[in-house]
């Protein structure tokens, strides 16, 4: 488990935690669908109002209502969207990175050598 901060916020992401990946998947499905729904053409405003609110409904869905607004100040400013959630990527990449690492080591620690 590691902590994640943004914006003043700290927030435990646990992607070894059966609860929090089925939270994460739930969630990322949810923002694929989100997606596909998303005005392409149209005013920018409302263009960038749903890209935003897109990332909101995503944090709240993982780490609880009310996060998203936590997070982002609540602002629908893409570039903020954007900073924050390619922080929070580049965290959950570094944390699974950590847990693969550990589970190898302790893996190799244990492993049976064959004599030949």
């Amino acid at each position: 488990m590691t902590t994640w901060k943004w914006n003043d916020v700290e927030l435990e992401i646990d992607l070894e935690d059966v609860d929090f990946q089925e939270r994460y998947e739930k969630a990322f499905e949810a923002m694929e669908e989100e997606e596909k729904d998303l005005k392409k053409i149209g005013k920018l405003s409302e263009i960038t109002r749903a890209y935003c609110a897109m990332f909101y409904h995503l944090f709240d869905a993982i780490f609880g209502e009310g996060t998203g607004d936590k997070l982002l100040g609540g602002k629908l400013n893409s570039r903020v969207v954007d900073d924050c959630y390619e922080s929070f990527l580049k965290h959950c990449k570094q944390e699974v990175v950590s847990m693969n690492k550990n589970r190898s080591a302790r893996y190799q620690k244990y492993r049976v050598m064959s004599k030949r």
